[in-house]
């Protein structure tokens, strides 16, 4: 990782970065930097002397990192390149926020985790939060037959999401609404999240051709070189 929360050189340089966002964004600091934390932290009078020279918890400054970097990149990387510097997973991101839509792919519930028929009035779309072991599947209305890949994102993490049968990563697409991952006799093949809390982001591909890379490193290369569609949706999971 380019950032230690545990330097203090580190942490001082993302002083600076919080500092141009916060004025780029025309808001007081003390209240942008509460953005990203509840409940709000309790600061000291001389905070700010404190966060210029890297003397603040580690925990709270990956916090603060994490917020620059997922909602703020293109400012911070002028600011700080140093500690924001372009990376695979960074331009895989900036490409999220540029061209993913979230009007057609949504998570849907469903009552069983058996793969057993159900009509479409049985499923219900999921909410913003999910609990753990809950069966669900990504359901994505699509304008044009094709192959759809699936990718999880946790915590920066990108994984692949199976969606074929024999853990085949793609899966084919017909126009109007694809329940996935799916069975090859149409029967859905539920999937469960049984472990992980916190903000998970589910994004798919569709492309008319199912040799879609799912490592970032190929993927943000393969995508603005071929055409394709970009669909994301995001669930908070609890227990």
């Amino acid at each position: 990782m380019s950032f230690d929360p545990k330097s203090k050189a580190h942490k001082a340089k993302l002083y600076k970065a919080l500092v141009a966002v916060a004025e780029l964004a025309n808001e007081p600091f003390d209240q942008f930097l509460q953005t990203p934390f509840n409940p709000p932290w309790s600061l000291a009078d001389n905070y700010r002397r404190n966060l210029q020279r890297g003397e603040y918890s580690a925990i709270r400054a990956k916090v603060l990192y994490d917020f620059l970097l997922n909602h703020h990149f293109n400012v911070v990387h002028v600011e700080a390149p140093e500690i924001f510097p372009q990376t695979p997973e960074i331009r895989w991101r900036e490409i999220l926020e540029a061209r993913a839509t979230s009007d057609h792919l949504r998570i849907v519930l469903t009552k069983s985790q058996f793969g057993i028929v159900q009509r479409e009035s049985q499923l219900e779309a999921a909410g913003a939060t999910l609990k753990l072991e809950q069966p669900f599947l990504l359901e994505l209305t699509s304008d044009v037959d094709g192959y759809a890949v699936a990718l999880q994102g946790v915590r920066g993490q990108w994984h692949p999401i199976p969606l074929g049968q024999d853990e085949e990563l793609s899966a084919p697409l017909v126009i109007g609404k694809n329940l996935l991952p799916g069975h090859p006799d149409g029967r859905p093949d539920p999937l469960i999240e049984g472990h992980d809390e916190g903000l998970h982001e589910f994004v798919l591909i569709t492309a008319q051709k199912p040799d879609v890379p799912v490592q970032t490193k190929q993927l943000a290369t393969w995508v603005a070189d071929n055409p394709c569609s970009l669909h994301r949706t995001s669930v908070q999971f609890v227990k």
